[in-house]
């Protein structure tokens, strides 16, 4: 099928079924409105600033914040997301709620969460979860609110959007994303292989001793998020192969596919815009010897920003008839 020759689904459908989306926001946001006010009231637990010891490592940009002064941004914004939830149903009042839910959404999801978002991830993978503590599950509640705000953003948008006759740039930006992807790959391999890329010989013989599994995890799972990205322009990214037991040859649900790369997405646009931060404040350096340490890492946030466009032309695709 020609992704150029596709008309669009029916919106009111599929905005009748995520009608629950909105609420659910406005449900999260008095959640965060309530421990905002008990932390501005003096409450303990406050996981930003002096409450985080590690904020400063990690490119935190609320190392500064304060409880009163926070835990009433957070109290204000919690009293304006219920009316804001409400008002998406109201076309008179949906525009400046939809202006509401996209800042929330970009603020929980990119500003609030750091870089120990992608790092504890890539550690689940080897058992470890000894650096999980009350800021990276606080990091994690605003994830998921962001991600209520935008769904519901998108799931009464005005208009609609581009249609599916548009998406002929989808191929394209997927290569991207998959190639974007190996760099960091390519490096961590390499250490755990004993090649000293980008980094002094000594760096990569410490690793060989105590460290070269995790180098070697953490470089095949940037190759097989390359692999996974192509899915989405690829016959198998649609329908189950057949050599997967009881679903091959039956129809890949579209938020299967969109659901992980958007999280993907966020991880990599969460840790790579700190990279670029740090680069532009000095906090990194690199030099011939050891651009391997960080180098590889700027590919992130490209890679990041690609893999929405590309997840957004699959959307397109998927949620259109022939």
């Amino acid at each position: 099928m020609n992704e150029t020759e596709t008309v669009p689904v029916t919106r009111g459908e599929t905005a009748a079924r995520w009608s629950w989306i909105a609420p659910a926001a406005g449900l999260w946001s008095l959640s965060f409105g309530l421990v905002g006010a008990y932390w501005a009231f003096g409450g303990t637990g406050f996981p930003l600033g002096a409450g985080d010891p590690r904020a400063g490592q990690v490119g935190s940009l609320l190392a500064a914040a304060e409880p009163g002064t926070a835990g009433a941004v957070m109290a204000a914004l919690g009293l304006l997301g219920g009316p804001a939830a409400l008002a998406m149903g109201r076309p008179a009042v949906r525009r400046p709620s939809l202006v509401f839910a996209w800042l929330m959404c970009v603020g929980l999801v990119v500003v609030v969460p750091d870089v120990r978002v992608i790092q504890n991830f890539g550690y689940l993978f080897m058992g470890h979860t000894g650096l999980w503590d009350g800021p990276l599950l606080f990091m994690l509640y605003c994830v998921v609110g962001g991600a209520l705000w935008g769904a519901a953003a998108w799931n009464h948008r005005e208009g609609g959007g581009p249609g599916a006759r548009s998406v002929g740039w989808g191929r394209p930006v997927t290569y991207l994303a998959a190639v974007l992807a190996l760099p960091y790959g390519i490096s961590r391999i390499s250490w755990a292989m004993g090649i000293p890329l980008g980094v002094p010989e000594g760096f990569v013989e410490a690793g060989q001793q105590s460290a070269w599994a995790v180098e070697a995890m953490l470089g095949g799972l940037c190759v097989a998020g390359a692999i996974l990205t192509l899915g989405l322009i690829q016959r198998w990214g649609e329908v189950f192969p057949r050599w997967i037991p009881f679903l091959r040859g039956r129809r890949v649900p579209v938020w299967l596919a969109v659901a992980p790369a958007l999280c993907a997405a966020a991880m990599l646009i969460q840790a790579g815009s700190r990279l670029y931060l740090w680069m532009v404040t000095g906090e990194i350096t690199m030099t011939a010897d050891t651009w391997g340490a960080f180098g590889p890492g700027l590919s992130w946030l490209p890679w990041g920003l690609a893999l929405v466009a590309a997840t957004y032309a699959y959307y397109l695709r998927r949620r259109a008839r022939p």
